[in-house]
């Protein structure tokens, strides 16, 4: 029941605030999020460093994560990003840091999210930082943003002993 409500609220706040009008300006981002989220999914599957436990399947969750929650923050989050001035923009992906995060928190304390192989919440908010910031990044310049997720996820990889 919680994802329902979670998903809803998310397709809820987007319609009335996302930038609908302008989607095929955020969509390659958005792409790229979907495609970053389905590396994770192929290259952990038998090693998770994370995982939903909700009601519905694991796989339903992730699509559900997939192709309705991350369009719909991307076109959330991408079109009122402060243009000018570094300490906005660092607030904005706090906020957005902090609202994933306590998601996340949230989800661990009803048993619907769980950390394996010494990932904690911790790193979650680290990691959720840095997706922001590079989301951000690939709107602006993909080929940076995708060096970047290579040499991060290798790194991950590399930390948390992921066989490649």
């Amino acid at each position: 029941m919680e994802d329902a409500i979670l998903t809803f609220s998310f397709v809820l706040v987007a319609w009335f605030w996302g930038d609908w009008k302008q989607w095929r300006q955020y969509y390659s981002t958005i792409i790229f999020w979907a495609l970053g989220n389905m590396i994770y999914c192929y290259l952990t599957f038998k090693k998770p460093l994370w995982k939903f436990t909700t009601i519905i399947p694991e796989s339903i969750a992730n699509i559900l994560m997939t192709v309705v929650i991350f369009p719909c923050v991307a076109l959330l989050f991408l079109p009122y990003f402060p243009r000018k001035n570094f300490f906005k923009q660092l607030m904005y992906v706090c906020f957005w840091t902090f609202i994933f995060s306590l998601i996340e928190w949230w989800a661990l304390r009803m048993h619907r999210f769980t950390h394996f192989n010494g990932w904690t919440l911790t790193y979650s908010v680290i990691f959720n930082f840095g997706m922001f910031i590079l989301l951000k990044i690939h709107y602006e310049n993909p080929r940076w943003a995708w060096l970047i997720s290579i040499a991060a996820g290798v790194f991950i990889m590399a930390y948390f002993e992921i066989p490649f």
